[in-house]
């Protein structure tokens, strides 16, 4: 049989020839279509619903969050494993699909399930970001030599800027910030000046809601034209919160500014992160409050790190 081959090969020349250099190029040509991970995706099809529910405990939230939702997603189709976890104001449920459906097809059907269930009043249930577990790519961290970024800036320039920045890198899902203090506007009363003022708390608030959004005002026609009319009330500035209106006593207009100081200072903090580097001369470097991000991609291949530098240099 081999010796019938060869001489037929021998025989037959060109035609080896051109049949050998026919696979040569198909070879290169299927080589440079071959998608190449940098990290293979060996992880199941899988949906995640979550649902906050603050203030309730986890008993409650299992029976009326978690069990309804479980009843209602245990049809879905290609099925393999239904997983839950009940935590203080929070659900999670997890359902892991055969490799015979598609992600968008898992997530499209939990979506319509999703409608079919009676939760109780103001909660809503959402499907988690597309990733792959093993998706964590990357992580930054955000640091400054300049004394006027401290944590509270940087973490209010990684929530503004570098995490819509990353967004726009093709294949990435979803950037997770974590760390650094919250920036938010506050009001520090004063209980004494309230009682003064014969006002309580839920009036101020009441003021500052009423004083914090934009009216339209129809239009006035001019000529042939018509102009529209509205009133811009949304606050800037803590200005503007100080010199909201609570209440008029005798004549005279009591102010915000009047019952306490209008400051931007960090939300309370539920939690903490630090970093501790160590250099190659032995020296260790530790930073306990610094602002710090999650890279996660669907697609994990190496054309994630060129995407990322065309959008650093941007």
């Amino acid at each position: 049989m081999i010796r019938a081959l060869i001489d037929f090969a021998l025989r037959n020349r060109l035609m080896i020839l051109g049949a050998a250099l026919v696979l040569f190029v198909w070879g290169i040509l299927s080589f440079h279509a071959l998608p190449i991970e940098a990290y293979p995706d060996v992880a199941d099809t899988y949906a995640q619903v979550i649902t906050q529910w603050p203030g309730h405990a986890a008993e409650e939230v299992e029976q009326q969050i978690t069990v309804p939702l479980e009843v209602e997603l245990n049809g879905v189709d290609h099925l393999t494993h239904l997983r839950s976890v009940s935590l203080m104001g929070l659900s999670i449920i997890t359902i892991i699909y055969d490799d015979n459906i598609t992600t968008f097809n898992a997530r499209q059907e939990v979506l319509d399930r999703l409608q079919l269930v009676t939760l109780p009043p103001g909660v809503n249930p959402g499907i988690g970001p597309d990733y792959s577990p093993t998706g964590q790519i990357m992580f930054y961290t955000l640091t400054s030599t300049n004394p006027k970024y401290d944590a509270m800036e940087l973490k209010s320039l990684n929530d503004w800027v570098v995490v819509n920045q990353l967004k726009s890198v093709p294949n990435i899902v979803d950037v997770n910030p974590f760390g650094g203090p919250t920036r938010e506007y506050q009001i520090q009363l004063d209980p004494g000046k309230l009682v003064a003022y014969g006002l309580s708390l839920a009036q101020v608030e009441q003021a500052l809601i009423a004083n914090n959004i934009n009216a339209g005002g129809g239009f006035i026609e001019r000529g042939e034209q018509s102009l529209n009319v509205r009133a811009v009330g949304l606050m800037q500035t803590t200005d503007d919160i100080a010199a909201t209106v609570v209440k008029v006593q005798a004549g005279t207009p009591v102010r915000v500014r009047d019952l306490g100081n209008v400051v931007q200072a960090p939300k309370v903090r539920l939690g903490q992160l630090g970093k501790t580097i160590h250099k190659e001369d032995g020296t260790i470097l530790n930073d306990d409050d610094v602002v710090e991000g999650e890279i996660v991609d669907v697609v994990e291949n190496f054309h994630f790190y060129q995407d990322l530098v065309v959008c650093k240099r941007r």
